[in-house]
């Protein structure tokens, strides 16, 4: 019988670990693995959640990092964080993939 690492390529187990790990933490509504393009790679969202996700926070993060690559030509976009009064939406961005995580705002 083969072994988990046999049968999944390591980067999905490292991918599946940080979405679980992440998932877990208190106030984490989901947590969604988008391609820069917006394509859903890994979700805990529901589908439809996920896709809207993607389709539109894909095209933020573009923008945003267009933006600040007009600002600073050496510099480049890596993290954004968005706060309304239900929700905080964080994007980690990598040259490849988008990692999103939402959660609910800690009470002050």
């Amino acid at each position: 019988m083969a072994t988990r690492s046999e049968e999944v390529p390591n980067h999905q187990i490292d991918v599946d670990e940080t979405v679980n790990r992440l998932g877990a933490k208190k106030g984490v509504e989901s947590v969604t693995v988008l391609t820069r393009d917006g394509r859903v790679i890994r979700t805990t969202a529901t589908a439809e959640q996920s896709e809207v996700q993607g389709k539109l926070l894909s095209k933020l993060a573009r923008d945003a990092a267009d933006i600040v690559e007009e600002l600073e030509s050496e510099d480049e976009l890596s993290f954004l964080r968005i706060r309304t009064k239900r929700h905080e939406i964080m994007v980690a961005l990598d040259h490849n993939y988008l990692l999103v995580v939402v959660q609910s705002p800690q009470k002050d």
